[in-house]
């Protein structure tokens, strides 16, 4: 199992609107189009946050071929969505992870 993270840093007056946006319209069609599953959203907790508020955006997938065929048919488009809608106010790097059992 992978674990796709996008870790979002967004403006303070951004941060509202930003999670609902990420709740009502990215994740719901995320997680439509199969290939990544489980979604989780965190806020990470920093000592300073006079430059914004970070957000860790969490999915599940199979494989690498399955987050990749994902990303072609769905992700892609949803980045392109986000930046259009938020602009500079928001920015973010993925990370792709491998889950250890315990």
């Amino acid at each position: 199992m992978l674990i796709y993270n996008t870790t979002f840093h967004c403006e303070k007056s951004t941060y509202d609107e930003f999670v609902t946006w990420m709740r009502t319209q990215y994740i719901p069609v995320a997680v439509q189009h199969k290939g990544v599953s489980e979604p989780r959203m965190a806020r990470i907790m920093t000592q300073d946050e006079n430059e914004g508020i970070s957000i860790s955006v969490q999915f599940c997938t199979a494989s690498l071929d399955s987050l990749s065929t994902w990303y072609e048919t769905c992700g892609a488009k949803l980045v392109e969505q986000l930046e259009k809608k938020f602009q500079q106010r928001v920015a973010g790097f993925s990370t792709i992870m491998q889950q250890i059992d315990l």
